[in-house]
């Protein structure tokens, strides 16, 4: 029988090294997967290189990296107290949505920078109030909070469809009116948001009381409990912060290259990547910060890769292989495989 046994503590530098292998190894298998597609090994390799070399492939990085990292922060402090939600793709379109009624609709006369702020805030109230609820629904009726946030994130997708396509509808197609050019933001400024999201959330959760009471009910409920630690305002206000932090995804994705929406069919996905940063950061906010930008990268080098003329499946596969080969090299740097 496998099993898995932790190590004890483990170098920062031993992490950093393990995941870099395993980074290494993901992006080889990438490779020779995408060859069985008859495609030239220059052709995916120079995919590969213009990622990480070009300007146009670095600012589609950093664009991308906003509704990522914005999940992905939030959600670190939230699975550091146990509370497993996967609101944040929800969060993240719900923030777009407000945004693009605020900036396109209301009617409010504003310039860029009262725009751009009271973006940022109306989208993390409105990805926040979710939070509450998936909240409100574990502390008061024992809901499963995976399955709450799962529901709601179709619940939100279906009112998004009907937004978009009844009241925002924009002439004879099924799309919204864009963002004004003057609220646009350049896509420098997203990861400086994203940023100081992360470095807030850093000091709360190493540096603050809230931070030791999650750290606490994280590792033993039952005795945080017995301490005097509120299992209620824990859940409730890790809710509100990843959600808080979800929405401002949402607003940097709608201000930094979405601009408008059209009704869609599945979910656009950048909330549920941002599960996987968490998980992939070991719950840690500055790593989160630094994986977001590696999950976007995979996801330009994967447009890259279909724009050579690598079907869409090769290319889902090869990004599957990336991102296990990093989540495979975490855990075996952190715990030895052993057999009983």
């Amino acid at each position: 029988m496998l099993f898995l046994e932790e190590r004890g503590r483990v170098s920062r530098l031993t992490i950093i090294l393990g995941t870099l292998a395993g980074v290494f190894a993901g992006f080889s298998l990438a490779v020779l997967l995408t060859l069985l597609a008859g495609v030239s090994l220059a052709s995916v390799l120079g995919s590969l290189i213009y990622t990480y070399t070009s300007s146009s492939a670095i600012a589609s990085i950093l664009a991308l990296s906003g509704p990522i990292a914005g999940s992905a922060i939030g959600l670190t402090i939230a699975y550091r107290a146990r509370f497993i939600t996967i609101a944040s793709e929800g969060q993240v379109i719900a923030g777009a949505i407000v945004v693009l009624w605020l900036l396109a609709y209301s009617g409010f006369k504003m310039g860029p920078l009262e725009g751009f702020i009271l973006s940022l805030f109306l989208s993390g109230f409105v990805g926040a109030s979710i939070g509450f609820l998936v909240a409100l629904l574990k502390v008061k009726l024992y809901v499963n909070e995976i399955l709450s946030s799962l529901m709601i994130n179709y619940i939100i997708l279906v009112v998004a469809n009907y937004i978009i396509g009844g009241p925002f509808r924009e002439g004879p197609f099924a799309i919204t009116r864009s963002v004004p050019h003057e609220y646009r933001v350049s896509f420098t400024l997203i990861p400086l948001v994203t940023g100081l999201i992360t470095l807030a959330l850093w000091i709360l959760m190493f540096r603050s009381k809230l931070g030791l009471a999650v750290e606490a009910y994280g590792r033993a409920p039952k005795a945080a409990e017995t301490y005097g630690h509120d299992p209620s305002r824990i859940i409730f206000s890790v809710a509100l912060i990843s959600g808080f932090s979800a929405g401002v995804g949402g607003a940097l994705m709608m201000l930094g290259f979405q601009h408008s929406m059209s009704p869609m069919s599945v979910f656009p996905g950048y909330g549920y990547m941002g599960v996987l940063v968490a998980w992939l950061s070991a719950n840690n906010p500055l790593a989160a910060f630094v994986s977001s930008l590696f999950i976007s990268s995979i996801a330009v080098y994967g447009r890259l890769l279909q724009a050579s003329g690598v079907p869409l499946g090769y290319v889902l596969g090869a990004q599957a292989l990336i991102v296990l080969s990093a989540l495979t090299a975490v855990t075996l740097v952190k715990y030895r495989v052993r057999w009983l």
